[in-house]
């Protein structure tokens, strides 16, 4: 009775893990100004923030498991902050090169959904860009890719490159660039988690890869 019980948390956690970030955006979509403000922003980000809180939830007092069950551990910070460093890095060098090579057939990186974003303030652009660390590394990443994992054996086509397209295709107010891209991010991404489970890592690495050209850069130019 307690597995049926757990399968079904699991199932619901699956659901919102897939389509909660997605679904938050569509919906917010409907009364989007144009351009955006930084209040519909903030009500946005956390709305979305509440995804992440549920996941947190489902997994603590649904599933009965621990945060390091979705590789929030609290072990070894510093080597999480080096290889979150690290793989930053290599993050915004694949984006570069992804927008270099989408560049030579025209397509533009950002388009219509960047200029969206032209008014928003840097604090509030630091706000997306750590939720996004946190919130997309808790889905795709943390959740989906374990307990995809333990549902498929170890399937790497499902547990694997499932949450990699799903992560993809989340980003599709960003246009061909933006599936393109996060398709190339989140196979990184999801490479190194699977060697490492250390989710941390993969936060930070988010966090920075956003963090430098959307705040970062227009800081310094």
């Amino acid at each position: 009775m307690k597995g049926n019980k757990t399968s079904q948390v699991t199932l619901l956690g699956l659901l919102i893990a897939f389509l909660g970030v997605p679904l938050v955006i569509y919906l917010f979509s409907f009364t989007a100004p144009a351009p955006y403000t930084d209040a519909f922003i903030l009500k946005k980000e956390l709305t979305i923030f509440l995804v992440g809180i549920l996941l947190i939830f489902i997994t603590i007092k649904g599933e009965g498991k621990n945060l390091s069950s979705i590789g929030l551990h609290g072990k070894h910070w510093m080597r999480s902050i080096g290889s979150g460093i690290v793989l930053a890095v290599i993050l915004l060098g694949a984006i570069i090169l992804c927008a270099w090579i989408l560049g030579q057939f025209g397509i533009q990186v950002g388009g219509e959904e960047g200029q969206r974003y032209e008014s928003i303030s840097l604090w509030t652009m630091t706000l997306v860009t750590i939720r996004a660390g946190v919130v997309e590394e808790i889905c795709y990443r943390g959740y989906l890719m374990e307990r995809l994992d333990e549902w498929s054996s170890g399937n790497f086509w499902i547990f694997f490159m499932v949450p990699v397209i799903i992560f993809a295709l989340a980003h599709y107010s960003q246009g061909i660039a933006g599936y393109v891209i996060s398709f190339v991010a989140g196979t990184i991404m999801a490479y190194v988690y699977w060697k490492k489970r250390d989710l941390k890592a993969n936060i930070i690495a988010h966090f920075l890869a956003d963090f430098t050209p959307n705040v970062l850069l227009p800081l310094l130019v």
